[in-house]
């Protein structure tokens, strides 16, 4: 075609007018609306009205509570770093999104650009179900600090049955102070007095993921961002409009469909500020859990002493030792025996914010202990990725177990094999889990009786990207 065709065909197509619409268009879409709407409460319904015996066993929220030592304060926090995660800072503004997965994106910019967030937090949780089906609630209320150095502050208004634990036992603690800077865990409650843990773990594997989280909302963020599994439906919320994010905890590359099988969850999203309003949990359209906050401020200033706890005079106090000592990497790599491996390769904006040091460390589920364990901790808003090498005494059992879930089973499903294609690891296989529901995205590889761990917020291939990366610390 010559030059002057291609200008005579662009002109005649500019040229063109689109049809004009069916004069029926708008009614049969409003009727195509209702009729979806009619579905949708069919459903509802009918799983209502389904017989209590044939249901499926509500899925146990609380089941990691006596290998992690929390409650409801873990809920708290989840739901409320998870929508900030899902919508970003309030007054974000720009074109209404189409779809989750463009929210997912904007979340995770967002939560790779926050400094501080503080929030009151209340919480309405199944106690007990009657044999009849009737479900009582308990009801509480947690104030949150969190700082993008990790800091992060919880406090109990009010009594409570099901908070954090200092011991994983009774009478929870009414404050939990996390100092990054300093590397000290505080907790304070009046039957156990105020327990300091110095030496504290940067990060996971040797201290669960997230702030107080058991698992880190990132984790599920990225899964459903790749597999496009969340929903997004307009709605509204006492009286305004609201968008809800649905999603599955079989959410993910191993289980891309929403079932009703599994627990559904719900976050509900002002649509004119961009504030997470509500974050429901549902088993067979049965409320199981409902998460509200308010007054949230993100990116206020948060002085120092806001990470201070101070409690009573004469409270009983107890110190523990956690082993992990603060140094510089080159410091580290040192010492000897200590295999101190450094990334070259990170995602970009993240920072070392700290590396430390111990001479044994279990991992938080209690499945493999280390020697010499290294822990490189680089932060990057509140994103954090975690990078640890420790020495093993039974290699094979390391690189068969995920040292970072709870639940060997879930572990076991959502892994899957990856080759390390450089750095010190290089030809090694790799486990990797980013998948809804996880402690937190993360790998682990084993070599020369080296248990290596990358673990935050990345993607699966961010993940492989930083053990391929890996080289030895100079001395």
């Amino acid at each position: 075609m010559s030059d002057e065709q291609d200008k005579r065909l662009r002109e005649a197509l500019r040229g063109l007018q689109a049809p004009p619409p069916a004069a029926d268009a708008r009614e049969r879409v409003r009727a195509a609306v209702t009729s979806a709407a009619a579905e949708t409460a069919a459903e509802s319904t009918a799983a209502a009205e389904r017989p209590q015996a044939a249901r499926r066993r509500p899925f146990a929220v609380f089941a990691r509570r006596r290998g992690l030592a929390l409650g409801l304060a873990v809920l708290a926090t989840v739901a409320l770093v998870a929508g900030v995660l899902l919508v970003g800072p309030p007054g974000g503004g720009g074109p209404v999104p189409v779809s989750a997965r463009q929210i997912l994106q904007r979340a995770m910019r967002a939560m790779s650009s926050g400094r501080t967030l503080a929030a009151t937090v209340t919480i309405r949780a199944v106690e007990t179900t009657t044999l009849t089906g009737q479900r009582h609630y308990d009801v509480e209320r947690y104030g949150l600090l969190l700082r993008a150095d990790g800091s992060y502050r919880l406090s109990r208004h009010g009594p409570s049955r099901f908070g954090w634990s200092p011991t994983g036992r009774s009478h929870p603690a009414a404050d939990v102070v996390y100092d990054a800077r300093r590397g000290v865990l505080s907790t304070y409650s009046r039957t156990w007095g105020l327990i300091e843990r110095y030496g504290y773990p940067p990060g996971p594997p040797d201290r669960w993921a997230g702030t107080v989280t058991a698992g880190d909302p990132g984790a599920t963020a990225r899964a459903l961002e790749v597999v496009g599994a969340a929903r997004l439906k307009a709605s509204s919320y006492q009286g305004r409009p609201a968008w809800i994010v649905t999603c599955s905890l079989a959410s993910g590359p191993s289980r891309p469909a929403i079932t009703a099988e599994w627990p559904i969850f719900e976050i509900t999203i002002d649509r004119a500020t961009s504030f997470p309003v509500r974050f429901r949990m549902l088993q067979d359209g049965l409320l199981q859990m409902e998460v509200l906050f308010s007054s949230m401020r993100i990116d206020d200033p948060l002085p120092d002493r806001a990470f201070e706890l101070k409690v009573p005079a004469g409270t009983k106090v107890t110190r523990i030792q956690d082993g992990f000592r603060r140094a510089t990497i080159a410091q580290i790599a040192q010492l000897p025996g200590y295999a101190t491996l450094v990334p070259a390769n990170l995602p970009r904006g993240y920072r070392l914010s700290q590396a430390a040091a111990a001479p044994r460390s279990v991992t938080a589920n209690r499945l493999v202990k280390g020697r010499k364990v290294v822990a490189l901790q680089y932060v990057r808003g509140f994103d954090t990725l975690t990078v640890t090498t420790r020495t093993v005494t039974d290699p094979s059992f390391a690189a068969q177990y995920d040292p970072f879930e709870f639940s060997s089973s879930w572990a076991a499903a959502v892994a899957w094999p990856a080759t390390i294609s450089g750095g010190a690891f290089r030809g090694v296989t790799a486990q990797v889990v980013v998948a809804p529901a996880t402690t937190v995205p993360h790998l682990w590889a084993v070599k020369n009786g080296v248990l290596l761990t990358i673990a935050g917020s990345a993607t699966a291939e961010e993940l492989l990207a930083i053990a391929a990366s890996l080289e030895p610390a100079s001395r």
